[in-house]
């Protein structure tokens, strides 16, 4: 232990004895109560940003570890707020309050410690290490003076860990019991003149000379000792009622964060059983619908890909349905590419069945270079490429009706030169809306139903618009619904739950 801490020790315990007040230094860093750096519970941590006191936890700690109540109370928040240690140092706060009796203040200082990051543990020792506190000061107003020091030394024992326990004890005895009003012993440490260090941590190296633990009690029991004693009694007593809170409150964290924990992992679990078998499901469906293509158009053709940007199987699945289903005259496309070798495909076997009728005109508008070399290339691969006109169309401004201005195909001349397709008795047409990409515009599709409306005159018509799992194709189709009640034209629409999802609507005169 240095010496000049022992000095100052000695000195301190000398004014309390009334002797001469010692002359005033620098105060030290207390080594020998902290047991070491790393050994205190109470130990500094950061550097904040702000100007602050950096002795005020060492002076704060030893406060604590002396037993000086008031000083501690005296914290306050705006103190402590800007400190780098200021969690432990309102929880220290928290500590004087409690030996003081304002319950209030002390929860709200330990309130204050956890929330700025004091551990449950830690809040939990320094609780407990002040109702040994209390019980000390009961025991020592009611004469148990053995009592009294082994509170005493269990409070220094459990609030700083590994401190030197016989000096730090000494020292809160003989503040605890000034404050009490009683007539202070004068306890010696056995091994202040030539101890080994070691003992300073050992539990039994704490002892009074002379008769302070003889039968006869050394303590003068002052006026008022009953009143004093029903005071402690009722301080302990809330302290008590205090930590069960505590223990109460942690309890119900726990229990709640238990119950959060389960939920959250069934509703994990349920979400991936969910996707799971959606997905599942999917591929079943998708495998279905791709063989059925295969079956529908058995001949040894490969068919392109139908994942990715081409349409999906289910939805390829539809298409020859719904090409065998009706008797369609004109087929238009926006966006070429499998679909419109699909088509051409399921129309070459429709055809059988035309006897003495025209062809099937089957038109497909395509934006980009590169997919309409790709969608010639492939009809060329199937011996269709005179069954299909494909039409390199750049998209270029169209101005709606509702004064909008969207980038769609170049399409109204070759929509006009249908004129006489559509003109004919009992025309049907089908157009397959999967284009333009949504990249060039919001509700980049919205122009296929006003724009082949007004450039060919179709009694009847039906429109099938891809991709419907997306809100700007559900917006599309809303914007269509809206704009053929406006026109007072009858139809008929459907959402068909595929893997992207489409939307099918019937026009007719």
């Amino acid at each position: 232990m240095p010496q000049a801490l022992f000095t100052r020790l000695r000195h301190w315990w000398a004014r309390l004895q009334g002797g001469a007040p010692a002359a005033t230094t620098a105060t030290p860093r207390l080594q020998a109560l902290r047991g070491g750096q790393d050994a205190t519970v109470l130990e500094a941590t950061t550097t904040p940003a702000v100007p602050y006191d950096e002795a005020l936890l060492e002076r704060a700690r030893t406060q604590w570890q002396f037993g000086d109540w008031p000083s501690l109370a005296t914290l306050t928040r705006d103190t402590l707020q800007h400190h780098p240690d200021r969690a432990k140092l309102a929880l220290l706060a928290a500590a004087g309050h409690q030996q003081l009796g304002d319950t209030a203040a002390a929860r709200q200082f330990t309130r204050l410690a956890q929330d700025w990051g004091c551990s449950k543990k830690l809040v939990a020792q320094v609780l407990i290490a002040g109702a040994h506190n209390t019980l000390a000061r009961v025991a020592a107003a009611a004469g148990q003076v053995p009592r009294a020091l082994k509170h005493f030394q269990d409070s220094i024992a459990i609030g700083t860990p590994n401190t030197d326990l016989a000096l730090a004890t000494q020292a809160r005895v003989g503040h605890q019991w000034q404050m009490l009003g009683l007539t202070a012993p004068v306890p010696l440490l056995s091994n202040v003149n030539g101890g080994s260090g070691a003992a300073h941590n050992d539990p039994r190296s704490l002892s009074i000379q002379g008769p302070a633990l003889s039968t006869t009690p050394f303590l003068q029991e002052p006026a008022g000792a009953a009143t004093m004693l029903q005071a402690l009694t009722v301080e302990l007593q809330q302290q008590r009622a205090d930590l069960a809170d505590r223990i109460k409150e942690q309890q119900a964290e726990f229990a709640n964060h238990a119950v959060k924990q389960n939920k959250d992992l069934f509703k994990v679990s349920e979400q991936l059983q969910n996707v799971l078998k959606k997905e599942m499901l999917n591929a079943t469906k998708q495998l279905e619908a791709f063989l059925n293509v295969q079956a529908a158009l058995a001949g040894g053709d490969i068919i392109p890909g139908l994942h990715g940007w081409p349409i999906s199987p289910d939805l390829a699945a539809y298409l020859i349905e719904l090409i065998r289903a009706n008797d369609y005259d004109l087929i238009i496309e926006f966006g070429s590419g499998t679909s419109t070798v699909l088509m051409a495909k399921a129309l070459a076997q429709v055809q059988r069945r035309r006897a003495g009728r025209p062809p099937v005109v089957q038109v497909a508008f395509e934006h980009l270079e590169a997919y309409h070399a790709q969608t010639l290339a492939q009809l060329r691969a199937a011996g269709l490429e005179q069954a299909v006109t494909v039409h390199l169309a750049p998209l270029a401004p169209y101005q709606a009706s509702n004064g909008k201005t969207y980038p769609y195909y170049s399409c109204q001349e070759a929509l006009a030169a249908l004129c006489p397709v559509a003109e004919a008795e009992g025309c049907r047409a089908l157009v397959l809306v999967d284009g333009p990409p949504a990249s060039t515009g919001e509700h980049a599709r919205y122009p296929a139903l006003p724009v082949l409306m007004a450039n060919l005159p179709l009694p009847r018509v039906d429109f099938l618009l891809d991709d419907m799992i997306r809100k700007d194709e559900q917006e599309v189709a809303q914007m269509w619904q809206a704009e053929l009640t406006s026109a007072g034209r009858h139809f008929s629409a459907e959402t068909l739950k595929l893997e992207k999802d489409a939307f099918l609507i019937r026009v007719v005169s």
